[in-house]
Parts: structure tokens; sequence; C-alpha cells
């Protein structure tokens, strides 16, 4: 089979020819969420649409070794992807390992700054353009301005919607059972090695704004001072401290509960969003319990 991307594994998870049925499943699982995603992105969209997945395939050959896989894109000819199924996916292979590559290295610059107590600022220097590819060189670090530089704002979002598979790879590369994972296309080529496993983690920051969350505290471990709020049908993590541990505990399960808050956001994540809160009061308004 002529393979538009090649995933080879090395490591004791996969010695002659017999291999370990979870770690086997993470590295063909994750770099299936990889390709889904990317493809994703370079199209200009943030989600993996049924449309586009009705749309795109992968054929997978497993060659004896370690773990070598070869991967060939199966591109119907409709409009949404027309643009890379002229060849058969051989251009879409180039610039799906570039931007893998590249938001990788968005990640160990990022975590780079973060070591050093830095804020981490990406600058974009050039606009989106759904077919434009990614060139080597796309990221750096500007000296002066103490910034990261990238060229097409997809780098970033790739680094994001990667994260989550990339992470739960690299959690498995531990330089024994997997030394490392190669993936690549006919010219470009990405490895993950355990040097690389400074990206994953968290970089957690409390935010020095107050915010009022209207929800219901759920899932509490009042000893830990952990729970979840969940507000408009999404749920968020939080934590309190022990002079607020009463209040808490006699409006747990109760509605329209107003948290006063501070958001928590994970630098590592190259996004503002919160991912969770720090509750500093609450206040039950139907029975007018706190001031």
């Amino acid at each position: 089979m002529n393979q538009d991307i090649r995933i080879y594994a090395k490591g004791l998870a996969f010695a002659d020819g017999i291999y370990d049925l979870r770690t086997l499943e993470s590295v063909i699982s994750n770099y299936r969420k990889i390709l889904d995603r990317l493809v994703s992105v370079q199209l200009g969209k943030r989600q993996v649409t049924k449309d586009l997945r009705a749309q795109l395939g992968y054929q997978v050959q497993i060659n004896p070794g370690s773990i070598e896989l070869l991967v060939k894109f199966l591109l119907e000819h409709k409009e949404l992807i027309a643009v890379f199924a002229a060849d058969g996916g051989y251009t879409l292979s180039e610039i799906i390992v570039r931007l893998l590559r590249d938001a990788v290295e968005l990640r160990k610059k990022a975590s780079e700054i973060l070591k050093k107590g830095l804020t981490v600022n990406i600058k974009i220097t050039n606009s989106f353009n759904v077919g434009s590819s990614i060139n080597s060189g796309n990221v750096s670090f500007d000296q002066t301005s103490g910034s990261i530089l990238i060229n097409d704002p997809k780098i970033l979002w790739a680094a994001q919607v990667t994260r989550s598979p990339i992470n739960e790879i690299l959690s498995s590369v531990d330089g024994k059972n997997i030394e490392f994972i190669d993936m690549s296309s006919p010219t470009n080529e990405l490895r993950l090695t355990t040097n690389d496993r400074d990206i994953i983690g968290q970089h957690k920051e409390e935010l020095p704004t107050t915010l009022t969350v209207v929800g219901r505290l759920d899932m509490v471990a009042f000893s830990s001072h952990r729970g979840s709020i969940i507000s408009d049908g999404e749920r968020f993590s939080v934590t309190w401290d022990e002079q607020i541990r009463s209040k808490m505990q006699r409006i747990a399960d109760v509605e329209g509960v107003m948290f006063k808050v501070r958001p928590i956001v994970d630098h590592k994540r190259l996004d503002s969003s919160a991912i969770g809160f720090h509750v500093l009061d609450c206040n039950d308004p139907q029975e007018k319990m706190f001031s």
C-alpha cells in the first residue's frame, strides 16, 4: 500500500509481534483523533463535523516489527475537501504532519516560558487562509518582545485541539515500553520522545477577576474542599477555603445559589478559558441565608 502517513512506535510494548492491548489502543485511537482534528483545523473548523466525518476515512496497514501503521486517506470527491482530494491525500498528509510538528513546537516554547515564570504571549504574523500550507520555521521566539511568533493561526488551533490525545500518547512514551513514536509523511517527520513530556501537565493560575456564577453545588468532597458547580448545563470544577466550609455544606444540591468566584486558568492549554473556579463566598437568594 502506498501510504500517506507512517506512524511507527518502538518499545517493549510491541516486542516480537505481541502487543500490549492498552498501549496499542492508546496509540491507534489517539492518532485517529489527531488526524480527524487536524484535517478539521486545516479546513477552518474547530470541531470535526458530521459531514467531514462522512467524507474522511483511513485505510490502515500494520507492518511487522515494533508497530508500524501505514495510513492512507480515503477522501470522497465532495466539495468540502475537494481541495485536498485531487492528489489522493499527498498534500493533506504533508500539511497534517507539519501542522502537528508546529503545534508541538508551540507547546514546547510555551512550557519553556512558563518554567521561567513568565507570561505566554503568542503573536500571529499572518492571516487565516483555509487553503494555506504550513511551512517549516513557522514557530519562533521574538527575543525583543518576549513573544512566541506563529505565522498561521491554525498552529494555535492545532495545539489546542490535539492537546488531549498528544498528552495521552506522551504519557505512554516512558522510554521503555514505548521508546519513541514517529509520525511521517513522504517528506516530513515528527518524533515524540520522553524529552517532549514537559509539555504535558498543568500550569494553573487563579486570576484576580471576581465573577458571580449561579448554579448548584454537586459532586462534593468537603474534606478536600473540592466539588463541582453545575451552571447552565455545564459542569465546572471548584475549590474553596476552610473558612466557608460550613456555608458550602448548607447549600449543597440547592438550585440557584450565587457563587462569588475567581476563575482558574491553565496556561499550558494556550487558552484563556477558565478550567474551574475558586469560590470566595456563596449566597442562596431564596432563603437570604447570607449577606
